[in-house]
This record gives C-alpha cells, structure tokens and sequence, in this order.
C-alpha cells in the first residue's frame, strides 16, 4: 500500500488577469478554485494509472469554511483523504496569469496539533511505502519528518520524502529509504551550491557513502539524476516545453516512480517513466495528465547512465 502524506494541504484561485488600460480597473477573465496539495497531486495522477494511494492531510476534516470547501473539492473530482490535525484551517496559495507572466503565491500555512497522527501510525504496515511530500506549515518542528522516518523505518516502511528547506536537511539525516527533491532544493538542504547535475553527479559517491542509497534529483530540461546502490543514470526528455509556469510537474515524476516500482519495474524504466510523467504534466498540466501520453512519450527519453 502506499500511503501519501501532505500536512500543508491549499485552496489553490488561479486567476487570469487584464491589466488595468489608462487608470480603469484591471478584469479577472477567469477564476478556478482547486483542492492543492503535492500528495493529493499524486493521488490525482496514480488514479489515472488505476492505483489507489491512501491519501493523508495536515487539515482539512472538521466544520471551518475552509475545510468543508476543501472537501466539497475533493467529492467534486472523486478523490478522498484521511485527515491528520484539528481546526487550523486550510490555506490559501494564489496563481496569477496575465499576456506577459505567471506567478505563484504560496501562504506558510498554520500550524497543526497532529491529534489523529495514531490512526496513520497503525495503518503503515511492514512493506507498505510512506510518502511524505511538501513543506511543513510554519510554527511547525523542522525534524518532524526525520522523526517519521526513523519511526516508520523501524516499522519495516519504505519512507519517501519529498520536501525543502530545514525540513528536508533534518529528513536526509535519518536516511530515508528514497527521496525526490529537484537541485535548488537539494543545494539549499545541503549547504552547496551546485551549478547544475553535471556538478552533481560528482557528489553521488559521497551521498552514498553516507547512507542515501536511493533517490533522485531533478532540475527542470536538464532532466534528472537518480540512483539506486550502485544502479546511477541521468534521464532527460527530447521533447520541448514552452511553458511559462510548470506546477506539479516534480508531483508526477515522483508519481512515475512510484508507478514503476508498484509495477515490479527494473529501476531505469522507472526512471525512463518519471521523467515521462514529469514532462506530460509540463506540457499539459496537471489536469491534462493521461497515462497513455507518458507511455508515448518513453521513446522520447534519453538516458545515460553514470
């Protein structure tokens, strides 16, 4: 079973804005409202592969006009999550789209009392994959991850991170059974700058010495790195991307993964495959996601190995 764990779950308004024409007042030309969060991401993508993660959030469960948006969302699109914490509600982030850019706003999020964590604790079973996704909401213990990891590992679990920040520096040093992290990331948890995954791969050696044994760095068209023991390969796509903005496409690579492994996959077709689902989500977005498009897009990925 693999069991997805957000704790900062989002509302996420994207708006597609006319800037204001000589002093009048800008115009929303459209407005969307989605359910967010990186585990609910790849929920969304490993459904259409026809598998059933067990889906937990930080928030999200009680009667805050937020939670029962939340959740009237996720009914919408046939999609369900177990739910962790009490009253904090859920944030807000904001995408906004006009002729010349695109950004993204996230909120930090609120802090959490976690009060249902025993109901995850008995449901991962020995053998079952815990995926712990996205940055903890602000007030938040920075090694809350890292204590998972250890806790679950003791388990017989294989705990998968996907994070940033401190959060991310406190998880590596517990030594998780895989990670997925793209190379900002990894050089903001690590204290180095690294230029590119050609510099990268000069630390592979020294990350498994270490005990990271099993993981994978992505950094946009350069594609990614990933390893598993002495098994190292750098995958990329072919295939050109315009997109101005790129959200979740990091959310179906990992979930590429996870579908490889699911489907007893040798580890270079699981690389091969989430650097297709990766590049699907970037040239569609997320709710453009087909499965039959990462399988045709496998030719297209190019990997050498390390």
């Amino acid at each position: 079973m693999i069991h997805l764990v957000t704790l900062n779950p989002a509302l996420d308004l994207s708006l597609r804005l006319a800037e204001p024409q000589k002093g009048k007042i800008g115009e929303v030309l459209e407005a969307q409202i989605e359910a967010g969060g990186k585990a609910l991401n790849v929920a969304r993508f490993l459904k259409k592969w026809g598998i059933r993660p067990v889906t937990w959030l930080g928030t999200g469960g009680e009667k805050d006009s937020t939670h029962v948006l939340y959740r009237a969302l996720l009914k919408e699109e046939g999609l369900s999550a177990n739910y962790l914490g009490g009253t904090a509600p859920v944030r807000f982030n904001v995408i906004v789209q006009n002729k010349s850019r695109s950004s993204k706003y996230n909120h930090p999020g609120f802090e959490l009392d976690l009060t249902s964590f025993p109901k995850l604790y008995k449901a991962v079973k020995k053998g079952d994959l815990l995926v712990m996704t996205g940055r903890l909401p602000v007030g938040m213990n920075p090694g809350l991850y890292g204590a998972w990891i250890k806790a679950f590992g003791r388990k017989g679990a294989g705990t998968v991170i996907d994070t940033s920040g401190k959060a991310l520096t406190e998880a590596l040093q517990a030594k998780p059974w895989f990670f997925k992290v793209n190379l900002f990331e990894f050089s903001e948890a690590s204290r180095q700058k690294i230029a590119n995954l050609k510099s990268f791969t000069k630390r592979l050696p020294g990350l498994l010495k270490s005990g990271l044994l099993h993981g994978a760095v992505t950094n946009g068209a350069e594609g990614a790195v990933l390893w598993n023991g002495n098994q190292a390969c750098w995958v990329r796509s072919s295939q050109k991307v315009k997109s101005p903005l790129v959200v979740g496409a990091g959310d179906a690579f990992l979930a590429g993964y996870l579908k490889g492994l699911q489907s007893r996959k040798s580890f270079e077709e699981c690389a091969r495959l989430a650097c297709a689902a990766g590049t699907v989500v970037a040239m569609t977005g997320i709710r453009g996601f087909k499965p039959q498009m990462a399988t045709a897009l496998l030719r297209k990925m190019r990997i050498n190995k390390i």
